[in-house]
């Protein structure tokens, strides 16, 4: 006959961390409750207003908690995202939230952060995560297709920046004259000298700091009416800096500038980098995935003949934040840079698999690609071309309205899908307080900008929702508040 201590001795033992797991029931009625919050929170979304009217009492309640002794059940966490976190919270995904480019995500992405949290892969190493690792190198070998990009290699980085940091990082080392490794910039003689239109993002003088460049050897090169970098100015700073003793090692193309969206001449920046023996990198985080529209597809392809290229899956392939991308031609150079084997990760090689921990800054690495590789096969390349290009017609005929109005001007030409524009009649200050009236009334959240040294209002549609009825009301909104505030 069986005791109750025997019994107690058959059941399985508890684990040990049974205080912070939850049971497959747990599990499935905090997933019903999480699709019931997914679900309303899209059908609310164009009633509420694009910028909260922030409750300080609850930011302060935020601020003020102590840290609990207690838990809380899902049901109250989730009671409480509704009506705390959401009221004050930027709408990101509303159709009138055109600043910056910053797109909605599309409807897959909660979906892949949710099971890419419940694997956490580490993909720093093949062996913590083989098909995270596969998934990964998929995303990346598309990516080089779509830039007719035959040899070279990839990584998934937390977005634009880092990406940009990378590359640079790569060419710094590329060009040092010595052991860069082991002597850094400290031995150079002559300085290292880096070149970007004065449109690009300040993440390159950001890592040009970063780097030790110094940002006094980081040349802006002057653009042309289009906002594009001048090519025969670029040649005069490479030519005077070789005068002087100083090594240009780097030029910075950019397909689509973070302001206007322009997109600078790759092919000749690509032929003239060749014959003077500079590596080229170009920023696409904002518009070369643009390369899927056939309208722009002729200009974009030329980023594919640079020694890396920046992309951002978060912006137009509408990934969630954060996914970024850095591309590279030189795939033994690009290990170079970043490859570090300590005893104790234990880095098996494999033929199918990548140790990416030897191709970043980062050791701890997300799995950003899921969510990118999902999105990719759930919508597929059609359906990307259909919405890039309709983001595309509704930015020309936001510039097409603008153009027809009278009391408003264009500051820059319609690329992408920026769109630059004054108020006749109002200076800088008038401008900047048109934008901050949008936001304030909750109408439509716009950005500033400056273009030529002067102040606009800057729309970019990189929104999945919006609409040119949108359009038509954030104009007519413009122009009530500029005329108030003349």
């Amino acid at each position: 006959m069986k005791t109750e201590s025997d019994a107690t001795a058959m059941e399985p033992p508890a684990p040990v961390g049974r205080d912070l797991l939850w049971n497959p029931d747990e599990l499935r009625s905090a997933a019903r409750e999480l699709g019931e919050l997914l679900a309303g929170y899209e059908a609310d979304l164009a009633s509420r207003s694009v910028f909260p009217d922030i409750d300080r009492a609850a930011i302060r309640g935020i601020l003020e908690e102590p840290f609990p002794e207690d838990g809380r059940p899902m049901r109250e966490l989730l009671d409480e995202f509704r009506s705390v976190v959401i009221p004050n919270s930027t709408q990101i995904a509303h159709p009138r939230f055109l600043a910056y480019v910053l797109p909605s995500p599309n409807g897959v992405s909660p979906f892949a952060d949710a099971l890419a949290s419940v694997l956490n892969q580490n993909c720093n190493l093949w062996t913590l995560s083989p098909a995270a690792n596969a998934i990964e190198r998929k995303v990346v070998s598309w990516f080089l297709d779509l830039f007719a990009i035959s040899e070279g290699g990839g990584i998934i980085t937390s977005g634009g920046s880092m990406a940009n940091l990378s590359a640079l990082a790569v060419a710094r080392d590329a060009h040092h004259p010595g052991d860069p490794r082991r002597e850094g910039l400290q031995g150079v003689r002559s300085p290292l000298v880096l070149y970007a239109s004065e449109e690009a993002h300040h993440s390159i003088d950001k890592a040009a700091a970063l780097l030790g460049l110094g940002l006094n050897n980081l040349r802006h090169i002057g653009t042309d009416g289009g906002c594009r970098l001048r090519l025969d100015l670029l040649r005069d700073a490479v030519v005077q800096d070789r005068k002087d003793g100083k090594t240009p090692f780097c030029v910075v193309g950019s397909a689509g500038t973070v302001t206007t969206g322009a997109i600078d001449p790759l092919e000749e920046l690509a032929e003239y980098c060749r014959r003077e023996g500079l590596w080229l990198h170009v920023d696409g985080a904002y518009g070369a995935f643009a390369v899927l529209s056939e309208r722009l597809r002729p200009q974009l392809l030329h980023a594919g003949r640079a020694d890396s290229l920046t992309l951002d899956p978060h912006k137009l392939l509408f990934a969630s934040l954060e996914a970024g991308c850095v591309l590279f031609r030189d795939q033994e150079r690009w290990r170079r840079t970043f490859s570090f084997v300590p005893p104790y990760l234990g880095m098996n090689r494999d033929p199918d698999l990548l140790n990416f921990a030897e191709y970043g800054p980062q050791l701890s690495r997300s799995f950003k690609a899921l969510k990118v590789w999902w999105a990719i096969r759930a919508y597929g390349r059609k359906a990307y071309v259909r919405v890039i290009e309709s983001l595309l017609d509704l930015a020309s005929y936001m510039g097409e309205r603008i153009e027809r109005e009278p009391a408003l001007e264009i500051a820059a030409p319609v690329t992408l899908t920026a769109v630059c524009f004054r108020r006749g009649g109002l200076d800088d200050t008038g401008h900047e307080q048109v934008v901050r009236d949008l936001v304030a009334g909750g109408v439509a959240f716009l950005g500033p900008a400056r273009v030529k040294g002067r102040s606009c209002i800057r729309a970019c549609f990189t929104n999945l929702r919006t609409t040119r009825r949108d359009v038509d009301s954030i104009l007519d909104e413009v122009l009530r508040l500029a005329d108030r505030g003349r």
